[in-house]
């Protein structure tokens, strides 16, 4: 079980990293097509954010 929460744990770290990254990306200068691609990366990694942080926080209080 400990395994699993730290798995949750990173995923949860390792999203947020890419969500900043994709975020600073998107602000600084970039040509159309890439900011539709960034924003479809930054959806994603939002998802996968909110999903790993609850999943970790179900793990953690159960």
């Amino acid at each position: 079980m400990e395994a699993l929460i730290l798995l949750m744990v990173s995923v949860c770290l390792l999203s947020l990293y890419g969500l900043i990254y994709v975020t600073l990306r998107l602000i600084g200068n970039a040509g159309s097509y890439e900011k539709s691609q960034f924003r479809s990366s930054l959806l994603v990694m939002l998802v996968l954010l909110i999903i790993s942080g609850v999943s970790a926080t179900f793990l953690i209080m159960s």
